[in-house]
């Protein structure tokens, strides 16, 4: 009631001065002769038709957003060269401007579902690593710094 009831100092209801709109209450939009209950049930009999709608929808979305991630899988051989991203060193906030993607790391292992074993300089690192937290490594073996004067 408070959105809709006028106030003493601008003479408008509340809704108006946000949304510069008057508000349009289920009650409102009676049509002539019809009681607020018929209006009730008309607006319930619309609810099974909007939730197909939205399940419908929501199928879409989720079909389109899986078929997004899929087209983004990135499959690693056994020998490339990745770098790994360090979650926990990007959850601090005092280590703002540090490199996260440590490496490069050798791939040693390919597990299912993604996973895989690194190996430093020959090393291997102890547990597995899921492929969303790497990414190829390109070496820069031609590469010159060039000097302007």
């Amino acid at each position: 009631m408070y959105w809709t009831h006028e106030l003493r100092v601008t003479g408008q209801p509340s809704f108006t001065l946000v949304y510069e709109k008057n508000p349009v209450l289920a009650m409102d939009s009676l049509s002539k002769g019809q009681e607020l209950i018929e209006r009730l049930l008309e607006i319930t009999d619309k609810v099974p038709q909007l939730r197909t709608n939205a399940k419908r929808a929501i199928k879409k979305a989720q079909a389109k957003l899986k078929e997004t991630f899929n087209k983004k899988e990135i499959k690693f051989q056994k020998g490339d060269l990745v770098l790994y991203f360090d979650k926990a060193l990007a959850a601090r906030h005092d280590v703002k401007f540090i490199n996260k993607w440590k490496g490069p790391y050798e791939i040693s292992h390919v597990l299912d579902k993604g996973a895989y074993k690194l190996t430093i300089d020959g090393n291997p690192i102890k547990g597995t690593v899921n492929r969303n937290l790497l990414k190829k490594y390109y070496t820069r073996d031609i590469w010159e710094p060039v000097i302007v004067i």
